[in-house]
Order: structure tokens, then sequence, then C-alpha cells
């Protein structure tokens, strides 16, 4: 069985994506709240810890670009 991680957080799903995780879809759970699931991988705690203290480094261009697709499919009636 595949383990996944869900987080609800545009940002910490933006910066897994920009660090390579992949999607494995969209649960909206209500009007108000949306999660993204993710296949976990062995590093994400490593990879969301830093984010989470103001101390990731990464690409910001590629970050921003997530975070608008990550959006976008927050705002999707179709996903």
């Amino acid at each position: 069985m595949t383990r996944t991680y869900r987080t609800s957080d545009i940002y910490v799903a933006s910066w897994l994506l920009s660090k390579g995780l992949q999607l494995q879809g969209i649960d909206r759970c209500d009007k108000q709240r949306v999660y993204f699931i993710f296949i976990d991988r062995e590093d994400r705690p490593n990879l969301v810890r830093p984010f989470m203290c103001g101390q990731a480094e990464g690409n910001l261009p590629d970050f921003l670009y997530h975070f608008k697709r990550a959006k976008r499919s927050f705002y999707s009636r179709e996903v």
C-alpha cells in the first residue's frame, strides 16, 4: 500500500510540488477546506521542517509556478 501525506496548507503543498513530490489527488472535504494528497516519500519530513521554520532553500520561480497551479486547483470545481 502506498503511503500518502495530506496537507491543507497551500504553501506547503506548493513547496512539496516544487521539490518533486507527486500529487496523488485533491480532496474537497467541504467548501472551506481542500486537502492536497501526495504520494509520501521518506525525505518529506526533511523538506517540510525547514520550510515551516523559514529556513528552506530552493528555486523561488519553481515554487511560485507550483503555488499558482495549486491555487488554481483550489478554486477549480473540476478537480
